[in-house]
């Protein structure tokens, strides 16, 4: 990802390990645990053309860049039953407000409330928008 070309994705859903991976770095553990570190490492990859970066960070919530911003959301405790799908179920949270047009903190917001879903359902079951609580989801701008 040297250079910034018209394919590049309009959004990516690493972890924080994930993230420095795809940067070449060593940090991801500082990553999943400092959400200012995670956005300075997304907004490096929309300096390559990526349109907006979703980053997991596990029990410490996620972060979200865009052109627009950068935030970090966590949702209060949940019991965890199986953090299986977690990601990928946040992901699922981000499409469901993006596409109905939401902000861009709103779209954090239910996904950080689909992946504690999630997160707190055993095995690997999806949750359903009724399954989540983004009432619980505390939005920070960084």
């Amino acid at each position: 990802m040297s250079e910034t070309v018209d394919s590049q994705p309009d959004i990516i859903k690493p972890n924080g390990e994930e993230l420095a991976e795809l940067l070449g770095r060593s940090d991801g553990e500082t990553l999943e645990t400092d959400p200012a570190a995670a956005a300075s490492a997304a907004r490096s990859l929309m300096e390559r053309g990526v349109g907006a970066v979703l980053c997991t960070l596990g029990g410490n919530g996620a972060v979200l860049v865009t052109r627009d911003g950068a935030w970090h959301a966590v949702h209060e405790p949940v019991t965890v039953k199986s953090t299986v799908g977690a990601g990928d179920s946040a992901l699922t949270g981000y499409l469901i407000a993006h596409v109905r047009g939401e902000s861009p903190e709103n779209c954090l917001r239910q996904a950080v409330a689909h992946g504690s879903a999630a997160a707190a359902l055993p095995g690997t079951q999806m949750p359903s928008i009724d399954n989540t609580t983004p009432q619980a989801v505390t939005v920070t701008a960084l």
